[in-house]
């Protein structure tokens, strides 16, 4: 993928595994209530469902441990457990205030598309008081399909009022690198749980390790 910096003038921001080191809370969760109900979650199979939204995590879990998974009961122990974790301090990810503050100052918009609900990315950037850099906001709540549909990408580009080619896109997962991609816009690979594996490689203009890189080799 070749990248133009001329033509860009909006970036689209993930926000767990992105913007704060949610997906490592999110794994732990899961493991905990996984190993309650005797089943073992491992980084291979979370790494499954990153970003695709609660029903298609029911659908692999059901896959993977077997269709009596008592999957309703456990995703409310798991919503109870991401709650209270979610109500500490949950970390922005190296570089994220940085990056947002240089794009803010030098004139790009800015817009999250995140596969959480409304609630809970507004309880995130409040708490991290980073709500105020974003132009636009867009949730799951926003749009019928997720990710690895490019619906909540492309929503966000028409809040930004901007064209989706001119857009870069800054994700984690391959879901949402392969939305991105599927709405013809650039798209970063930050590396998180998820390693850069062949399908990123292919659909996305590079990987990084984290947002300062990023701020360093794409926005100098």
């Amino acid at each position: 993928m070749q990248l133009n910096m001329d033509e860009i003038d909006s970036v689209i921001f993930d926000m767990d595994g992105v913007l704060f080191d949610t997906e490592r809370i999110y794994l732990n969760v899961w493991t905990r209530v996984c190993k309650k109900y005797g089943y073992k979650m491992t980084k291979e199979i979370y790494c499954k469902v990153i970003a695709t939204g609660r029903e298609n995590v029911k659908k692999v879990f059901k896959n993977e441990f077997g269709s009596d998974i008592p999957i309703e009961e456990m995703y409310k122990e798991k919503d109870e457990a991401l709650a209270k974790e979610i109500e500490k301090n949950i970390p922005l990810k190296e570089g994220a205030y940085e990056l947002l503050t240089y794009l803010r100052k030098n004139n790009y918009k800015i817009a999250l598309a995140t596969s959480a609900t409304k609630e809970r990315m507004e309880k995130q950037l409040n708490k991290a008081k980073i709500k105020h850099l974003f132009d636009d906001l867009v949730c799951k709540d926003d749009v019928e399909k997720t990710k690895p549909n490019p619906d909540i990408f492309i929503k966000a580009a028409s809040k930004l009022n901007v064209n989706p080619e001119n857009c870069i896109v800054i994700e984690d997962s391959l879901a949402g690198i392969k939305a991105a991609y599927n709405g013809n816009m650039k798209v970063v690979h930050i590396v998180d749980l998820k390693e850069a594996d062949e399908q990123i490689k292919k659909l996305s203009y590079k990987s990084f390790n984290n947002l300062i890189e990023v701020k360093e080799v794409i926005f100098q």
